[in-house]
């Protein structure tokens, strides 16, 4: 019976050991880390070379521009090398005040192909002097990709300067001058004129109220090659003044037509009401009449060019629709 016993300890004893060194642990671990991708961004500015030129090598920081990161999943030398995973890993920011940026992006220990992206984007190719900016014709700035390879735990710089390609030609050849357009604007009334016991009716224009706005847009400005808009006011007898930026006559590619307008008016058609006479300036009273909108009206005047004074470039109110 002892021996019985002793042998069938000795049997689980081995066979506790057998089982023991068989057993094999297996966890799933993660291999991957975190790389920071960051630089600046810049663009170039023409600034006085000291001398009575100017230069455009001087550069100023770019904020506001986007900057992306691009990480495939799978592949070669994607986040996970040895799988079939598909798709990828994007990541933006846009630069500080500073023109500063830095993107935290997931990458291994082998290391992954990451592909950076710099917007490009349309601006001003401005003159600093001083520290004050004045601003400069139509730029593109074009912006551009690179492939670096990111290592967890490792930081990568990457910095753009963007060098400004002007939309158009050069306008420093370009004689710059003065034109006038003037004109007044009026506004069509009810007329009620009375004489005796005879009463007509018909209508009649006058002056629009003291500092009603009136607007003009040119259709190209000398210093930006590109449309502008102006704004002014009539005076208290309807009277309105723009003074123009604009370039001599024969100047190619330069129409010059600029474009009048008063916007909508809401307000109401009055009646004027005279005593025996059909003379505008000795009208009695005004009466309110129905409110409602005057409509916008607009004119043209082509060919402002340098020195020319447009007078009596009239316009007024006319059409009126009641509420």
């Amino acid at each position: 019976m002892k021996k019985t016993l002793l042998a069938l300890s000795i049997t689980l004893a081995l066979f506790s050991c057998k089982k023991k060194d068989s057993t094999s642990d297996f966890s799933a671990t993660d291999v991957t880390g975190t790389s920071t991708v960051k630089g600046n961004v810049n663009k170039n500015v023409i600034t006085p070379n000291g001398f009575g030129g100017w230069i455009s090598t001087n550069r100023i920081n770019m904020a506001g521009v986007v900057v992306t990161v691009k990480v495939n999943k799978g592949g070669a030398n994607g986040l996970y090398p040895n799988s079939t995973a598909n798709g990828a890993d994007v990541y933006s920011a846009t630069t500080d005040a500073n023109g500063n940026y830095s993107i935290n992006v997931k990458t291994n220990a082998t290391g992954v192909s990451a592909l950076i992206t710099i917007d490009g984007f349309t601006g001003t190719q401005d003159t600093i002097v001083n520290n004050v900016v004045k601003t400069g014709l139509y730029a593109t700035y074009f912006g551009t990709t690179t492939t670096k390879t990111l290592f967890m735990g490792q930081n990568t710089q990457f910095d753009y300067n963007f060098t400004a390609s002007n939309v158009s030609s050069n306008p420093n050849n370009i004689t710059v001058g003065t034109a006038i357009v003037t004109g007044s604007v009026s506004v069509n009334y009810v007329r009620k004129v009375v004489t005796g016991t005879v009463v007509a009716m018909s209508t009649t224009n006058v002056a629009v109220p003291a500092n009603t706005p009136v607007f003009l847009s040119f259709d190209k400005d000398p210093s930006t090659l590109s449309p502008k808009i102006y704004q002014t006011t009539t005076d208290a007898a309807g009277n309105y003044t723009f003074n123009l930026t604009t370039v001599p006559v024969g100047t190619a590619g330069f129409n010059q037509d600029a474009t009048i307008w008063i916007n909508d008016w809401s307000t109401s058609r009055d009646t004027m009401n005279y005593n025996g006479s059909t003379n505008p300036i000795s009208f009695l009273n005004k009466t309110p009449g129905l409110p409602g909108v005057y409509q916008k009206v607009t004119i043209t005047t082509n060919g402002v060019y340098s020195t020319e004074i447009r007078n009596a470039t009239n316009t007024g109110y006319i059409a009126f629709t009641p509420n």
